[in-house]
């Protein structure tokens, strides 16, 4: 480990750190966003915003209320606006919520909470959004099972809970090359270590499908997605990709049927 790197712990962290949230600004000129925070917009958002269509026409409906949890700066929040949509941010950053707020138009709901928490101030959007969206934002807990029944409170019957994570494939390869991921409890079937942002080390845990699976069956929800984008020629060109090529994100989605 390098004598200046930073450990820090999910459980009080609040990626305050000026470097973490200045690396995942989507706010920035394309030119300047950081890789990590790009691929999101390159890879992620499409498929979020297509299966969001999807969720309109099996609702009938030409505007959603849509929760996007870990939104980070807000960047996703305002295309969604922008789309029509009444939208609600939650993150536990302070400073990544004062980036988003002051982007925003002020008809965007944001709200500071803690990862596992029954009556934060967020709770008074339970039981009203038709669709939930995570990206990226599940690996970092431990709990992530606990985080999913929280969440569950917000959504209404038929809503929709999709979110992207980091597939084991994508981190067994990063291991290999050493991008990212390190420390972790196996390099052949890894699922806790850490990811390593210059320096600033956060605790990830990386967790199958079939582990979602799992979860939302018991919660009485159905898979409607289980989806590994390529990353497109356009992003690997800008950002001269020089990372893992397995597929950085899975993309999960599960409707809840009661």
């Amino acid at each position: 480990m390098p004598l200046n790197s930073k450990i820090e712990d999910p459980s009080n962290h609040d990626w305050k750190h000026n470097d973490l949230a200045d690396r995942f600004n989507t706010h920035k000129a394309m030119d300047e966003i950081h890789p990590d925070a790009a691929v999101n917009i390159y890879v992620g958002w499409p498929v979020f915003f297509e299966q969001i269509k999807y969720q309109m026409e099996f609702l009938g409906r030409d505007k959603l209320n849509i929760l996007d949890f870990g939104c980070g700066t807000g960047e996703f929040c305002k295309n969604l606006h922008m789309k029509g949509h009444k939208v609600v941010g939650m993150d536990k950053s302070d400073s990544m919520l004062e980036i988003a707020k002051g982007n925003s138009p002020h008809d965007i709901s944001y709200c500071l909470k803690e990862l596992v928490d029954s009556d934060g101030e967020c709770s008074i959007f339970y039981n009203q959004m038709d669709v939930i969206t995570a990206m990226h934002s599940f690996e970092w807990n431990k709990n992530i099972d606990d985080i999913v029944k929280d969440l569950d409170k917000f959504l209404v019957p038929k809503g929709i809970m999709l979110f992207a994570v980091f597939p084991k494939g994508h981190v067994i390869e990063s291991l290999k090359i050493k991008d990212l991921f390190e420390d972790f409890d196996s390099e052949e079937n890894p699922t806790e270590g850490f990811c390593n942002f210059d320096g600033v080390k956060i605790p990830v845990y990386i967790k199958d499908p079939t582990y979602f699976d799992d979860i939302f069956k018991k919660m009485n929800y159905e898979k409607v997605l289980e989806f590994y984008p390529q990353l497109p020629k356009t992003f690997l060109e800008k950002y001269e990709w020089h990372a893992a090529m397995y597929p950085e994100m899975v993309i999960l989605a599960y409707r809840k049927t009661v």
